[in-house]
């Protein structure tokens, strides 16, 4: 509390001290010979304009940034709680090895187009990796759909990345990967 008091005691004398040196140069003469010459009226709207402008710098340089921050923070991390719980609920069955789907008879290529696809990611090229994998490459992929995606093909499908390259692009939220996945 006492540091407060000092602060606003400290910030009250600079502030009289700079209107005094404002006062005493040249402009600030002709400023408040200006304000002399003006009717009663005219000062108490300059005054209540001047505290408008003061009010609308104050929102505009601290507080709309602020709130703007504020807001983004908030979108991202609703995103990041969606993609936990996400992960959370399908987490469990897909750790330590899961095996394919029983009865899935599906080539590997097809199982890795069609749910690309239901999840929303487009796959640029795949090739062949070897009898059981398929490589493949994305650009522009969310890595929010892609990690739910790369989740939902290991749990459900026995399907898992061998080899990984991700790297992120200048758009928020986007990468392009490169993967080799088994299955």
């Amino acid at each position: 509390m006492a540091d407060i008091a000092v602060f606003s005691a400290e910030m009250r004398r600079q502030a009289e001290d700079l209107a005094s040196r404002l006062m005493a140069s040249d402009a600030g003469q002709r400023l408040l010979a200006f304000h002399d010459r003006l009717g009663e009226r005219d000062r108490i709207a300059l005054r209540g304009l001047g505290w408008f402008a003061a009010a609308v710098l104050v929102y505009v340089l601290m507080i709309a940034p602020l709130v703007a921050h504020v807001d983004a923070a908030a979108r991202r991390l609703q995103a990041e709680r969606e993609l936990l719980s996400w992960l959370q609920s399908h987490g469990s069955g897909s750790v330590g090895g899961a095996m394919p789907a029983p009865g899935s008879e599906e080539p590997l290529a097809t199982v890795v187009n069609e749910t690309a696809e239901q999840a929303g990611l487009s796959i640029r090229r795949y090739e062949p990796a070897g009898e059981d994998g398929v490589r493949l490459w994305m650009e522009g992929a969310d890595f929010n759909a892609l990690v739910k995606w790369l989740f939902l093909l290991e749990g459900s499908h026995g399907v898992s990345a061998a080899e990984f390259n991700i790297e992120r692009e200048s758009e928020p939220g986007k990468v392009s990967v490169r993967i080799t996945l088994r299955g």
